[in-house]
C-alpha cells in the first residue's frame, strides 16, 4: 500500500533563541503509545494486519482501563491509526478533555498483504513452504502483497519523528498497533530490528517516551 506523502499537522517548532549563551529551556517532549484493545475472539488466531476488526468486550473494557490509568496524565495532542480498534481509545482519552482526534492512516498496523485474515492452520494446510520461509524471517521476508518491518519502520519512524518535532514540549497521545511501537521502540533505542520480538507488547499497553531538546530520547515506560 502506498501513504500519502503529506504533513501530519501544520505546526512548527518555534526557532532557537539566537541570544549567545541564553540557556534553552523547553522541557521534554512525551509521547504515549497505546496499542489497542483484544479483538473480537474469532480474530486472535488470524494475521489481520489493517482490517478493522472489531473489538471484543474484553479489549474495550481494556480500552476504558487505559483512559482510567490516564485520566490524570496531562495530553496535549491525540493521534490515532484510522482503525477503529485503536480510535476506540483515542475517543476515550479525547472526550473528558475537549481534544479533537487526529486520525492518520500511516500508524496502521503493518499491512500483511495476502495473508490477511487468513489463520495459521489454513498458512500450514495451504501454503506451507512460503509460510515457513516467512516464519524463518519475520522482518525481512516479504509475503506477496505486504510489507516487511523494514517496510514498517521506514512508513512509522519517520511519521512519528515528525509528530514529535511539530510538538515541542508537549505531551502527545498515540493510539495503534504493536507493529509500530516495537519499531518506535527499536528506533529509540538503537536496536536492531530483528530483536523485536524480544518485546512484549499488550492489549492496552501503555509505552511512553521522553524526547528532551538536545539529548538522546528514552523509553520511560513499557506496558504502563
Amino acid at each position: 500500500m502506498q501513504y500519502p506523502e503529506t504533513k501530519l499537522i501544520e505546526t512548527h517548532a518555534e526557532p532557537a533563541d539566537p541570544r549567545l549563551g541564553v540557556k534553552q529551556t523547553r522541557p521534554s517532549t512525551i509521547l504515549y503509545m497505546i496499542r489497542h484493545g483484544q479483538p473480537e475472539e474469532r480474530h486472535l488466531n488470524c494475521y489481520y494486519g489493517q482490517r478493522d476488526v472489531p473489538l471484543s468486550e474484553r479489549g474495550r473494557e481494556q480500552s476504558r482501563s487505559v483512559a482510567d490509568r490516564l485520566s490524570q496524565v496531562p495530553i496535549d495532542v491525540i493521534y490515532s491509526s484510522d482503525l477503529s480498534r485503536a480510535s476506540f481509545i483515542a475517543d476515550l482519552l479525547a472526550e473528558p478533555r475537549g481534544l479533537p482526534v487526529r486520525r492518520v492512516e500511516v500508524f496502521r498496523e503493518r499491512d500483511m498483504g495476502r495473508l490477511t485474515g487468513l489463520d495459521r492452520a489454513a498458512l500450514e494446510r495451504d501454503h506451507g513452504e512460503l509460510y515457513a520461509t516467512w516464519l524463518a524471517d519475520r522482518i525481512h521476508f516479504r509475503m506477496p502483497e505486504a510489507e516487511n518491518f523494514e517496510d514498517l519502520y521506514g512508513r512509522v519512524v519517520p511519521a512519528v519523528t515528525e509528530l514529535v518535532e511539530s510538538f515541542p514540549g508537549k505531551r502527545i497521545a498515540l493510539a495503534c498497533h504493536a507493529g509500530p511501537i516495537r519499531v518506535t521502540v527499536a528506533h529509540v533505542l538503537g536496536m536492531p530490528l530483528e530483536h523485536i520480538f524480544r518485546i512484549d507488547v499488550a492489549h492496552g499497553g501503555i509505552f511512553a517516551f521522553e524526547f528532551p531538546p538536545n539529548a538522546y530520547p528514552r523509553v520511560t515506560l513499557m506496558n504502563g
